[in-house]
């Protein structure tokens, strides 16, 4: 994590620590295979930024008990299971700067890790007694699973359907960030209408999110962002910013993007690619909607009283969009 996410988390940085703590002892084996999975898997965890969230969210409605800490650590499986399965359908080599389980171990045993992953998350949140949680985390992960299906059939084909793109990563992404606000709210006991709010602020961040993504991919420093640039375009994935220069693109710009897309790519070609997609606004079209989404999500904060947590949030609906990974 950066300072940036350090000072942000700070009022559950305790909570996140203890988080760790209940993710290696639910994760542990006596088999010394599986013990080495867990710790490349655990080594390699990312931003922490769902478990965050649902902390912060508890935290910002009145505080929740130890349950908490079993919701967190949930969406945290469920995220970096998701990410295991992802890794092997785009054959990618590498996460956040190291080998993949797939490229380390091969697919069978990354399929494997990513279930297990999946039930150690099952048994997580059946230990939370809140009636609306885990229907609320399972109805996260359908979304998931079937955005990933329609990603699927979507496949490598250049499109300019912004609805379809919303859709995708509506259920892939921000799915799980809703359910995780909207969770932590309920376990500290906050009324429908402020959990519906803070589980919009979730879908809206999570959106902007994952826009900021998609355009990091083409414009992110690989040093920081763990994986090189244009890894997402090298995989066929159709994304904002490329949509809307399609949208945009005179004819033989807009052939020339078709083609460098559909046809066999090299380091200059991606950057030729990044090139065009910033000429023709595709770029400055996605930032756009991130920042306008990011500002839906900080408005539905309105309905919290002033604090620690809700000031962390505010600051993570600004750092959505400035992020540099």
């Amino acid at each position: 994590m950066g300072s940036d996410l350090d000072q942000i988390y700070a009022p559950v940085a305790a909570d996140l620590e203890a988080l760790a703590r209940l993710l290696r002892r639910e994760l542990a084996s006596s088999d010394p295979f599986i013990s080495g999975l867990v710790d490349h898997v655990l080594s390699a965890q990312g931003k922490l930024i769902r478990p965050a969230l649902a902390l912060l969210s508890a935290s910002a409605c009145g505080g929740a008990d130890e349950q908490r800490l079993a919701l967190a650590g949930t969406v945290e499986l469920v995220h970096v299971a998701s990410l295991i399965h992802d890794d092997i359908i785009d054959a990618a080599d590498l996460r956040r700067g190291v080998p993949t389980v797939n490229a380390r171990w091969g697919n069978q045993v990354a399929v494997l890790v990513g279930d297990y992953l999946f039930a150690t998350a099952f048994g997580l949140i059946s230990r939370v007694r809140h009636s609306q949680v885990a229907p609320a985390i399972a109805e996260a992960a359908v979304l998931m699973s079937r955005a990933e299906i329609m990603a699927a059939e979507t496949g490598n084909r250049p499109h300019e359907d912004e609805a379809r793109y919303y859709a995708i990563i509506g259920g892939k992404t921000a799915a799980l960030f809703s359910a995780a606000c909207r969770c932590g709210a309920l376990l500290a006991g906050a009324p429908r209408a402020t959990a519906d709010a803070m589980a919009e602020f979730g879908f809206r961040w999570g959106v902007a999110f994952q826009i900021t993504d998609d355009a990091l991919d083409l414009t992110g420093d690989p040093g920081l962002l763990g994986k090189p640039t244009g890894s997402d375009i090298a995989a066929g994935k159709i994304t904002l910013p490329v949509i809307a220069a399609l949208q945009n693109a005179p004819g033989p710009d807009r052939d020339r993007v078709l083609g460098m897309l559909q046809g066999p790519q090299d380091v200059g070609s991606r950057d030729e690619l990044r090139e065009l997609l910033d000429r023709l606004g595709g770029l400055r079209h996605a930032m756009d909607a991130a920042h306008r989404l990011a500002g839906i999500a900080a408005a539905a904060l309105d309905v919290l009283p002033d604090g620690p947590a809700k000031a962390s949030l505010l600051l993570l609906a600004d750092f959505v969009v400035v992020r540099t990974r």
